[in-house]
């Protein structure tokens, strides 16, 4: 799996779930040294023999090792749920109950380390998954209290076993429960988030054309900046306007102004490389922001605009005649502002319009 972490290409949306799935193993896997650290708490106060922690100690470097290997291979990819909760919370579970079969006093531990386990489970698991795996988690310390009142015939441990399994199955609905409406409330907070990143989103888009709008058109070209200066790559910018298009309006009404205004924004994007960036300023004035290039590449991709929008066909409006453009175009200088050098393009495109329109200057 690639490093999230290197100067490597970004990862895709697959390589980064499986980072994160990596991520919440390596946190549960610490939970399982913790347990182990108590254990040895434990076995420092005689609760506990030896002969039991080095068991405790083995499964669990067993299944941590296994898992990591299992997660870095990406077989966890084979499975309905890739991030293997489920086999995680039973391990451990399964784990803490031996411990407990053979170490009476560590159910304490138990008790403890078997919620924070259904928090873990929590943050993967539905509430009825969780609630199944609850049930089949206190079936298995069922099991474990009446194998060793087999054994033993101790009362005493019996009733102290009996004691805690009613602890434990009193509050397990409630945590279920509340594990129930923090998943709801991860889910409200889920469409929120995508609500607001809808909203975002139409935020940098004019709402005429479908092409960026001036926010996002200053995000961009700051962004620009940024990215030549890092990279020693030229980057340059066209500011473009349409000939009297104040005529569209007066003669034709603005509603073939608009109709004007998309059809050039479709046309002008159509012919846009993958890393250009082009929006509507405001009114007829649009940017096109063209990263990777100097300034004569910039001139020549200007004339290919202007001479692709004076062929366009407006059957609106043909009275008025070929939609033209005016452009003019600046090269950014390292060490200037996004903001001179766009003044600059705009300088260039008021020279355009002085010396007759539908012509690109710089």
């Amino acid at each position: 799996m690639r490093d999230l972490n290197s100067d490597s290409p970004s990862p895709t949306r697959d390589e980064f779930k499986q980072y994160l799935r990596l991520r919440r193993f390596v946190l549960a896997s610490v939970f399982s040294v913790l347990y182990l650290l108590v254990l040895t708490l434990f076995y420092t106060q005689d609760k506990i023999d030896r002969g039991t922690l080095l068991e405790a100690c083995a499964m669990v470097a067993t299944v941590i090792v296994g898992l990591f290997f299992v997660f870095r291979l990406g077989l966890n990819l084979r499975f309905p749920d890739p991030s293997l909760t489920v086999f995680q919370f039973l391990a451990a579970v399964f784990t803490m109950l031996f411990v407990v079969y053979r170490a009476p006093d560590s159910r304490l531990a138990f008790t403890a380390f078997f919620f924070v386990a259904l928090m873990f489970g929590m943050l993967r698991c539905s509430g009825t998954k969780l609630a199944v795996l609850g049930l089949v988690s206190l079936v298995a310390f069922v099991l474990v209290i009446w194998r060793r009142y087999s054994d033993n015939r101790d009362a005493e441990m019996l009733r102290i076993d009996i004691l805690q399994f009613v602890v434990i199955a009193t509050t397990f609905p409630w945590f279920v429960f509340i594990g129930g409406r923090v998943k709801q409330l991860q889910r409200d907070l889920l469409d929120v988030n995508i609500k607001l990143e809808d909203i975002e989103e139409k935020a940098r888009y004019d709402d005429l054309t479908g092409v960026y709008n001036r926010r996002a058109l200053m995000v961009a070209m700051e962004g620009s900046k940024l990215r030549a200066n890092a990279t020693g790559e030229p980057l340059s910018i066209c500011v473009i306007d349409l000939d009297f298009f104040k005529r569209y309006n007066d003669e034709l009404g603005h509603l073939t102004g608009d109709r004007v205004l998309q059809v050039f924004a479709h046309a002008a994007r159509n012919g846009l490389r993958s890393m250009d960036v082009f929006g509507r300023y405001g009114g007829e004035e649009f940017v096109q922001i063209l990263p990777h290039t100097a300034l004569a590449g910039a001139i020549l991709d200007a004339e290919r605009l202007r001479n692709r929008i004076s062929t366009l066909d407006i059957p609106f409006a043909p009275s008025l005649g070929p939609l033209t453009v005016s452009v003019g175009v600046a090269q950014y200088r390292p060490g200037e502002t996004i903001v001179q050098t766009f003044a600059r393009a705009d300088a260039a495109l008021y020279k355009a319009k002085q010396l007759g329109r539908n012509r690109v200057e710089c």
